[in-house]
């Protein structure tokens, strides 16, 4: 067996959270690794790339060696490679300089980069990567990172591949040409391990999986043998539906009117969010998402345009008085933009409350775990604790940290929006956050979701609007929202008259 674990065990301060893990992946096998977040998928790859050490008794088997523990540097020289979801790459250099970086070519003092760049397309004709090795990375998109990546971690002879969520931060096009990729290598006879929360691309790309929950291994087998909502329920720990979100019944009353907005990627755009609704927004990379939500909150210049709130011309110019007007922002990069990693839950769930919850500047800590208990109850945080420092949750609990950080200011908020809000989030924790965002919304909050994926928007989104190069294409009520037509008018293959006069064709969406 190339690679397999067996008992592997991992406690932090007396609190197990691997449980004896068994798993073995084959020769020219991709095997997908699934779980909750907080289930122990980071825990297990931590101990497999030598980051963390496991509790004594288990054994990791890599080709012919067996390990009770790795360092990084064992794990590497054993052929373990992990292979990240946020690239650590230099973008001002070219493709083979970041492919050989930190074990330069050289010749005496001077650099081979002619070497560098031949070996570089050595394994681009292998793998049929059509890009070039003298491609400045800020060129190039994030599935080209990823794959990046993967050359490097090939040109250092791996045995054993583990790729920790690759496409989370990945359009659905970009995801589908890095598995692509994938398959490529698979034909070579490297095992992998693949963790995704992506359930398309497990029945795409893998051969095997198991399932994780709590620490155990839960479910594993062959992908073939397991239906889609088997997957689901074993992730979870119950059983998930998923619907359609019901149309609000309030009065179209606007909260927040937008008016000829211009700013860098974007516009004109013009559009209404009203009280009680939760607007979706839909595009592809690039179509402008991101930089509409920041331009709104003022992380971004606007170089013109109206935007009032309740009635009221906003005129901030930063965040801090797009705050101060009732205006909240989750970014989708939660940790460079939204958590504070150093402190606790409780801090970064109540910082824009610290104020209200004082008593004439003093800190009034009954109130302040009162709240906490009140922010986060309702989207079941894992473990519900005030005191344990950020950085110790999973991923998706640190966004349920952001998202309760706004929730519990709704008195402020007026206008709350979520840019991806469930990005490398499992489906039980993606199913707490929709039920949260719909009763906000239902008790008469405003709220905008961006989104790259048409099903999250339709659970969630009263209307969506749907962006392409920086402007809308058309906006789509509740009855006229199906999946087909959302990728259709993105991808640009529905013109908006045809959106709004006539049924759109059926088509079939990526497998990814």
């Amino acid at each position: 067996m190339p690679f397999a674990v067996h008992a592997l065990r991992k406690s932090y301060a007396g609190v197990e959270v691997l449980k004896g893990v068994d798993l073995k992946v084959a020769d020219g096998e991709i095997h997908a690794l699934l779980g909750a977040n907080g289930a122990g998928k980071s825990t297990l790859i931590k101990c497999l790339s030598g980051a963390i050490q496991p509790d004594p008794g288990g054994v990791m088997i890599v080709g012919k060696e067996k390990f009770t523990e790795l360092t990084p540097r064992t794990a590497r020289d054993a052929g373990v490679a992990v292979i990240y979801q946020d690239p650590a790459l230099a973008m001002t250099l070219d493709v083979s300089d970041n492919i050989f970086l930190g074990r330069e070519k050289r010749f005496g003092p001077f650099l081979r980069k002619q070497a560098q760049r031949r070996e570089t397309a050595e394994w681009f004709e292998r793998l049929g990567i059509d890009f070039k090795p003298t491609e400045t990375l800020s060129r190039l998109g994030n599935a080209e990172h990823q794959t990046i990546e993967i050359v490097r971690a090939l040109s250092m002879g791996p045995k054993f591949l583990i790729l920790d969520e690759p496409t989370a931060a990945l359009s659905e096009r970009e995801a589908e040409i890095l598995g692509q990729r994938l398959l490529e290598l698979k034909k070579q006879n490297l095992p992998m391990l693949y963790v995704t929360h992506r359930m398309a691309e497990v029945y795409a790309l893998a051969d095997r999986v198991t399932v994780l929950r709590g620490g155990k291994v839960v479910l594993s087998g062959p992908v073939k043998d397991f239906a889609h909502q088997e997957l689901v329920d074993a992730i979870a720990g119950q059983t998930v539906t998923r619907g359609r979100a019901k149309p609000s019944t309030a009065k179209a009353e606007p909260a927040l009117e937008v008016r000829d907005l211009v700013a860098p990627g974007i516009g004109p755009i013009s559009f209404d969010v009203n009280k009680g609704e939760v607007l979706g927004i839909f595009g592809l990379v690039g179509s402008g998402r991101t930089e509409l939500l920041e331009s709104l909150f003022g992380a971004r210049a606007r170089f013109g345009g109206k935007i009032s709130l309740d009635g009221t011309e906003l005129r901030h110019k930063d965040p801090g008085g797009a705050v101060a007007a009732g205006l909240a922002l989750v970014p989708s990069d939660r940790l460079r933009k939204s958590v504070i990693g150093s402190l606790s839950s409780g801090d970064n769930a109540l910082l824009p409350s610290y104020l209200q919850l004082s008593f004439f500047g003093a800190r009034r800590r009954k109130a302040e775990g009162k709240a906490f208990d009140q922010a986060v109850g309702a989207l079941n945080l894992q473990p519900h604790r005030s005191d344990l420092e950020a950085r110790r949750f999973s991923g998706g609990n640190q966004q349920k940290l952001v998202i309760a950080r706004w929730l519990n200011d709704m008195r402020n908020c007026k206008l709350l929006m979520l840019d991806e809000p469930t990005q490398g989030v499992d489906v039980g924790a993606r199913s707490d956050i929709y039920n949260v965002l719909r009763a906000n919304a239902a008790s008469g909050a405003s709220l905008i979701v961006t989104s790259s994926e048409p099903e999250e928007l339709m659970q969630l989104a009263d209307r969506i609007i749907v962006l392409s190069h920086g402007g809308i294409v058309t906006t789509l009520a509740h009855d006229e929202i199906s999946e087909s037509r959302l990728l259709a008018l993105a991808h640009g293959l529905e013109h908006k008259a045809e959106a709004e006069d006539e049924p759109a064709p059926e088509m079939q969406a990526s497998s990814l």
